[in-house]
């Protein structure tokens, strides 16, 4: 598949250096150096140039591209773009977007602008954030099936109590199908008699409370739960995206915004939020807001702020400590200092964006270094699981497949050897990237 990157900036990089190995791709960018540098490491087609300009879109093959990613750092650019790419080509447009106006505006005139596919830095920031805190245990966690379905993947310790355990005694939860284990690099492929060992990654797939119950099993103490304590720093639109998708979940949290207009603002768009007027980087503020009581504390603020504010949040006894990171060279340091989730916008933008463009599947989700993913497929008459029972067809597809849920009219059904998938169903599997190819044309 011909894809064509406009903008290599830090996730422009990503998405190239993601997709270069199974797609031929070309960026786009004005700084030579840069397009070159990729050009010569990554062995993409380099074109320096305005990508709102046709010409340098013809250089880039845009006539043959299947997929346009506009991923400049400017808005307006990545919506000329996706508009002038409508007026030549027959490509499926991808833009990144950091206003939330903007997406709003997509969401309701999403054909005006000629964007397929609009990705919020700020909304997708706040999700992932969510995601990972509510399950503070994960390594990743991706949702499927309009997030009836979601995706784990944990890492167990040498005191883990499934480790000495088989699947087969582990497996205590109805709506929960352990899908794979990734030991020492190696992609495994769980039996019953499969018995769990140190360090080993544990990939489940099931409905989000059987993935919860699993969570709070694993480290009781780290699970989240609606009636915890949760602190949020800076009333900015990634903070106040992440207390909009807490209430829906059920949280209550406190909000804290420095600018008194602004607080009041999002008091009353925010009702079930404590928003508090307050600044943070005030000597005793942070005692007075009573944050020792907090059993999470999220920052939101510029990196260097965020970093003390963890620091400080730690040194007070708060339990958790998030933080959104905007430098990738400072996750390390975050890390370091005891930051128990750390968020890159650009890494998250960059991750959604290789998704969309998955052309085998509807959803599709990358782990540990590519060496496994996790798809969702709705599945078509000439599938081979189409009227198949799940026994049946593991005859006719490679070792490294494994169907983690079945989603039929909006209900999870966990897979069985016996269970029969039917035309339309929604399938989430877990496939090793080495048999990937073959699973997919089969599917």
């Amino acid at each position: 598949m011909r894809v064509v990157i406009v903008g290599a900036g830090d996730v422009g990089t990503y998405i190239a250096a993601d997709l270069a190995g199974s797609h031929e791709i070309a960026v786009v960018d004005t700084d030579g150096e840069r397009v070159a540098e990729l050009e010569s490491t990554l062995g993409v087609t380099a074109i320096e140039g305005d990508g709102r300009s046709l010409e340098i879109l013809e250089a880039a093959g845009i006539r043959e591209a299947e997929v346009v990613i506009a991923s400049t750092d400017d808005d307006a650019v990545n919506v000329m773009v996706c508009g002038a790419v409508r007026n030549i080509a027959d490509a499926y447009t991808i833009a990144r977007a950091k206003s939330a106006d903007l997406y709003e505006t997509w969401q309701t005139y999403d054909a005006a602008l000629g964007i397929e596919r609009m990705l919020s830095v700020d909304r997708l920031t706040a999700a992932a954030l969510v995601r990972t805190v509510a399950l503070p245990g994960a390594l990743a966690v991706s949702t499927f099936a309009d997030g009836g379905v979601e995706m784990a993947e944990f890492e167990l310790g040498e005191e883990s109590e499934l480790v000495g355990k088989s699947v087969a005694e582990a497996d205590e939860f109805p709506s929960l199908t352990f899908a794979g284990v990734i030991r020492d690099g190696n992609v495994l492929i769980p039996s019953g008699e499969t018995v769990f060992e140190p360090e080993d990654r544990v990939v489940v797939i099931g409905s989000p409370s059987s993935i919860r119950r699993f969570a709070r099993r694993l480290a009781p103490e780290a699970t989240l739960d609606p009636e915890d304590d949760v602190v949020i720093v800076g009333g900015g639109a990634v903070g106040t995206h992440i207390a909009e998708i807490l209430e829906e979940r059920g949280y209550a949290p406190r909000l804290i915004e420095h600018d008194p207009d602004r607080a009041e603002a999002l008091a009353e768009r925010l009702p079930g939020t404590t928003v508090v007027e307050g600044d943070v980087t005030t000597a005793g503020f942070l005692t007075e807001a009573d944050i020792d009581e907090a059993d999470l504390l999220v920052g939101t603020l510029d990196d260097e702020t965020n970093y003390v504010l963890a620091l400080l949040a730690k040194n007070l006894g708060v339990a958790h400590t998030a933080a959104i990171v905007n430098e990738s060279e400072y996750v390390d340091l975050f890390e370091a200092a005891g930051v128990d989730v750390t968020i890159e916008p650009r890494a998250v933008v960059a991750s959604e964006t290789t998704r969309a463009t998955q052309d085998y599947a509807d959803e599709a989700a990358t782990l540990e270094r590519d060496s496994a993913e996790v798809l969702e497929i709705t599945v078509q008459s000439d599938s081979v699981l189409a009227g198949e029972s799940i026994a049946d067809v593991a005859h006719d597809l490679p070792d490294g497949f494994v169907i983690g849920a079945v989603v039929r009219d909006g209900s999870l059904k966990t897979p069985r050897g016996g269970t029969v998938v039917q035309v339309g169903d929604h399938v989430v599997a877990f496939v090793d990237t080495d048999v990937l190819d073959d699973v997919a044309a089969a599917l």
